[in-house]
């Protein structure tokens, strides 16, 4: 079904619902003669737009707007089709002219002005929306939705301070829950203070983002390394630790930072129990192969590809076959097969092709960590694919 037949469609929808409705009003004798005007001239604004005629049709439109809140319905119904179909200019229009009937009931200017801000946004007239949903929630009309796209403005704007007062009145309105929300517009402050060198303005907006949701995983991450910048390890490492107990998927994110303060301490001992512990209690490969790291590092590779092995046997990971490949060309006196060395190209270039992180709300892939999906603008779901980061 193609957009064009939805939108002559939906069109002639319209029509029948306003033709049922005008027969409805006819019926009443003192106002037949104005309705029957109004009748003709919609159905005559409806054949320009079912013969592509759409700037006729646009001027009987807001013609009828202008002079009669009795098409409202439809005519409102149709400028949100001119937003969805791409002519947002048409939509305004027609939106414009609703709100400037005489006379038109505030129920019914509260919606056109909630339409005309959509308009905007499509638009990408931010200020402008703007202006128009902070009247109605001042207004307490259409609160919740206004405050929504409120919301939506100030995060496209980075205006982090308003985002977080206005998703707080939106969760007091609603009850709907915006913590998550919250602590990432305060973990976008602490970026922006670290931008700027100011540890302490960071540190503070950190604290704020744990106080509203404890288990925020970035909030403890950049703590973590906030800490680890100033060689303070022991506290960096209670902040990554802290980071993996909020949210284990992002073990493989976590684990590099938190394995450079360990060896910064000079803690291998602790290292390898924390890291068998965590293996004991998450299903990534991740933890095996820093351990397998580790393993090398102080016993050789020999010793490596046997720890490695073991757990490939339970667990087949292609991220852990391209490191005991590597492991198996490190020994003086071992030879790496052709086969060997095509198979290793092959897996580099399959991970190499796949997302390292995916969104678990929309399916959209990245290479790189997201705080807020690019796709579906939810916060805190891109996460990362184990057997490929």
């Amino acid at each position: 079904m193609t957009s064009g037949f939805i939108w002559v469609s939906t069109a002639l929808l319209c029509g029948v619902l306003m033709g049922m409705y005008l027969a409805y009003m006819l019926r009443n004798v003192a106002t037949q003669k104005k309705l029957e005007q109004l009748n003709h001239r919609y159905f005559k604004g409806l054949n320009y737009l079912l013969n592509d005629e759409s700037d006729k049709a646009i001027d009987v439109f807001i013609q009828l707007a202008e002079t009669s809140h009795a098409t409202f319905e439809p005519q409102l119904a149709l400028g949100n089709l001119y937003r969805k179909k791409g002519e947002v200019d048409k939509a305004i229009k027609l939106h414009q002219a609703l709100i400037a009937q005489a006379q038109l009931p505030e129920r019914y200017r509260t919606r056109a002005l909630l339409a005309i801000g959509k308009d905007y946004m499509s638009a990408g007239l931010l200020d402008r929306a703007e202006v128009l949903f902070a009247e109605l929630v001042e207004i307490e009309a259409h609160t919740p939705e206004a405050l929504k796209w409120l919301m939506d403005i100030y995060q496209q704007e980075q205006d982090w301070q308003q985002a977080i007062k206005t998703a707080s009145r939106f969760q007091a309105a609603t009850g709907r829950s915006m913590r998550t929300n919250i602590a990432h517009y305060h973990c976008e402050l602490a970026d922006a203070a670290r931008l700027n060198n100011d540890e302490a303005e960071a540190l503070k907006h950190l604290t704020a983002a744990l106080r509203v949701e404890e288990q925020s995983v970035r909030a403890h991450l950049s703590i973590g390394l906030i800490e680890q910048a100033n060689n303070r390890h022991q506290t960096a490492i209670a902040s990554f630790q802290q980071a993996i107990v909020a949210d284990k998927s992002f073990v493989p994110i976590v684990l590099e930072p938190l394995v450079k303060s360990y060896q910064a301490i000079d803690a291998p001992g602790d290292l390898i129990h924390y890291l068998n512990d965590l293996n004991n209690h998450y299903d990534g490969i991740s933890p095996v192969l820093a351990l397998t790291r580790l393993t090398e590092q102080q016993t050789g590779s020999a010793a490596a590809r046997d720890l490695l092995r073991r757990h490939l046997t339970e667990n087949p990971s292609f991220k852990g076959l391209a490191m005991l490949l590597s492991l198996e060309g490190t020994d003086e006196d071992h030879r790496k097969s052709a086969d060997e060395t095509i198979l290793k190209k092959l897996i580099s270039r399959l991970l190499a092709k796949q997302p390292r992180l995916r969104c678990r709300k929309c399916g959209f892939g990245a290479q790189s960590v997201h705080w807020q999906c690019p796709s579906c603008k939810n916060w805190g779901v891109v996460k990362p694919i184990d057997d490929v980061v």
